[in-house]
């Protein structure tokens, strides 16, 4: 029996407390001569309390299981509806949204990934989606984008393919996410092909002012229940890596915030729920646009030797080339990453650096990466370098294959 927590109002409950959506979308002649379905719809009142406003639905029902279904030991089986036809579309019993039906044939965990206003997270969760099914092979991961959600259009499959075409085809920066009561989730189920362990990479491309409040974290409730954490901050809102940059003329387009707004909220709120055992799950804290640092290297007084190539290009993930994700070169990187926040003549974030050591230890990692490969221009174009039309994301599997190494059970090759 999978304990199951609902992606749309993180609620939990048991598998065998699922409930179904009937699937009959068959008609017959009326009274009138007109054709009228079968099944007709229905008031779903929980399914309209969660999106607040009322939709008609297909009939929803209980099912009857088996004792070997109970018990886990078979899969759920499908259920027929009051009309006779059989049904497999899961909903969940709290707020009847539908569910991936793995998710609740064997549970669900989940890692999720936070930032700040301006942070650069809505890219890097597309990039990240787009080198996962792109390495999905090296890494050893089947990976699954989810066909849920109320329309076509917010079905994982088709939100993705809307962001990645702006992003990799039309060479656009996408706009800055707004506030929502209801953020869709973004799922994505990644299971080792060796092992068969699952988790479950559920996104809300949310505005992130959610995460410079700590009263509105406490609301964001997958963030309570997530494995394992991805903390995106803006490179370019670190004081002294802005000031030079102003200083060669090199403008970011984007309004940047101070990251030290969102990480005193996860301070605050580490700080009320000391029951969550925060500490004790990896938080990857990821510095985005880290192209910038390592173009400006000398005028930044940064050694990026762990960042780059022998011709001092920003280099990608080793694993790409060797098949085996190099865990010396995640903790080299995060070292350099540690070392030059706590030097006051380099980026002089001290407190920043101790506050992480202090509450995370070992379970958290430092990481740079640059979704688009290049910063954009005021007209939000993504330019381009050395010549090449092409955006190429760099190092952003890296915080989530050091997530999977650290939770287990994935079989993820390693260079140890």
């Amino acid at each position: 029996m999978a304990k199951i927590l609902c992606p749309y109002c993180f609620k939990n409950f048991k598998s065998t407390e699922v409930m179904f959506r009937c699937e009959n979308n068959s008609t017959m002649i009326g009274p009138e001569g007109r054709p009228v379905p079968i099944c007709p719809m229905v008031d779903d009142k929980k399914y309209s309390d969660h999106w607040g406003t009322s939709m008609p639905m297909k009939r929803y029902f209980p099912g009857s299981f088996s004792f070997f279904e109970r018990m886990g030991w078979k899969p759920l089986q499908s259920q027929k509806c009051s009309c006779g036809v059989a049904s497999h579309k899961f909903i969940c019993p709290h707020c009847h949204n539908q569910l991936p039906a793995e998710m609740v044939e064997k549970g669900s965990e989940i890692i999720s990934v936070i930032g700040g206003p301006a942070s650069g997270k809505s890219h890097y969760i597309v990039t990240l989606i787009d080198q996962l099914l792109k390495y999905r092979n090296k890494l050893g991961l089947s990976v699954t984008l989810q066909q849920v959600g109320r329309t076509e259009d917010e079905r994982t499959t088709n939100m993705f393919k809307k962001h990645r075409k702006a992003i990799f085809e039309d060479k656009m920066a996408l706009n800055k996410t707004q506030e929502t009561p209801h953020p869709i989730p973004w799922i994505v189920r990644l299971e080792s092909v060796t092992t068969k362990k699952a988790v479950y990479l559920v996104f809300y491309d949310t505005a992130g002012e959610s995460f410079n409040d700590a009263e509105k974290v406490k609301q964001e409730k997958y963030f309570k229940e997530s494995k394992g954490v991805i903390v995106v901050f803006d490179t370019l809102s670190i004081p002294n890596i802005k000031k030079i940059l102003e200083s060669n003329e090199i403008e970011n387009s984007d309004i940047t915030y101070d990251y030290k707004e969102t990480l005193n909220t996860l301070k605050v709120f580490y700080q009320n729920n000391s029951g969550l055992k925060l500490t004790e799950r990896p938080f990857a804290f990821v510095f985005s646009k880290f192209d910038a640092v390592i173009d400006n290297k000398e005028d930044l007084g940064c050694d990026v030797t762990p960042f780059v190539d022998r011709n001092g290009d920003f280099e990608n993930s080793k694993f790409i080339k060797t098949g085996k994700v190099s865990m010396s070169q995640i903790d080299d990187c995060s070292a350099m990453i540690s070392a030059y926040l706590s030097d006051e003549n380099v980026w002089d974030e001290s407190a920043l650096a101790d506050d992480i050591k202090h509450i995370w230890g070992d379970n958290a990692r430092y990481f740079g990466v640059s979704s688009l490969g290049a910063m954009c221009d005021v007209a939000k174009q993504i330019q381009v370098k050395n010549g090449s039309d092409q955006v190429t994301p760099i190092r952003v599997l890296d915080p989530l294959a050091w997530i999977l190494i650290k939770l287990g059970g994935f079989d993820i090759p390693t260079d140890k």
